[in-house]
């Protein structure tokens, strides 16, 4: 019983030893600036102001929405936290935007958001960020994941060009207000027909 015991306890402290390199090793990753041709991302440390003033601008694009900047705020502090790091996209040393990965419960490997400001769009800046989000990813998970909107067709075609082309989740959503909405196409997975909807009025 006794040399029972004194196994599982080392187990456990390998395994705690093991967790505790895994996420120096993220740390250590984390927190270098990363550069690809003429872009960088480059990890948030304390610009608070412009931070505020981009994520205001990605609700704006996005979804049409004014947010405050008490919201920005609290937006800014919900990515920089524990499981979250924000890093601001760089194009020529000068900031154009950027990009929100965080852990769903395991390693920091989704994308939860990226923005690049309107003026500097259709550049590939937005897929070379990615792709540098990659590389990093890479080092310490053996995948990488992006949830994306149905409706949103650009971005959906953008990522299965740059390589993600494997199904892993699907969110189902029962509208209530269906005269609200409009459907743009529908879709077909396991025979079964599902609506591709957006609210009348909005991109």
């Amino acid at each position: 019983l006794y040399k029972g015991r004194r196994y599982c306890i080392i187990q456990i402290w390998i395994s705690h030893i093991i967790q505790i390199t895994t996420w120096k090793r993220q740390v250590r990753i984390m927190q270098k600036g990363i550069k690809l041709s003429n872009i960088s991302l480059v990890l948030f440390e304390g610009e608070a102001g412009l931070a505020v003033s981009l994520i205001q601008a990605f609700w704006k694009v996005h979804n049409g929405e004014e947010i405050t900047v008490k919201g920005a705020k609290e937006d800014l502090q919900n990515w920089t936290k524990t499981g979250h790091k924000f890093y601001f996209i760089e194009k020529d040393k000068e900031k154009v935007g950027f990009v929100h990965i965080g852990s769903r419960g395991g390693e920091i490997d989704w994308l939860e958001d990226i923005f690049v400001m309107p003026e500097f769009q259709g550049q590939g800046i937005g897929s070379k960020a990615i792709q540098l989000i990659e590389n990093l990813v890479r080092q310490y998970s053996e995948s990488f994941y992006i949830e994306v909107a149905a409706r949103n067709i650009r971005a959906i075609q953008l990522y299965k060009k740059i390589g993600f082309d494997c199904l892993n989740t699907l969110t189902l959503r029962k509208d209530f207000e269906q005269y609200r909405m409009e459907t743009i196409r529908t879709e077909h997975i396991q025979g079964k027909e599902f609506e591709i909807r957006k609210f009348k009025n909005r991109n």
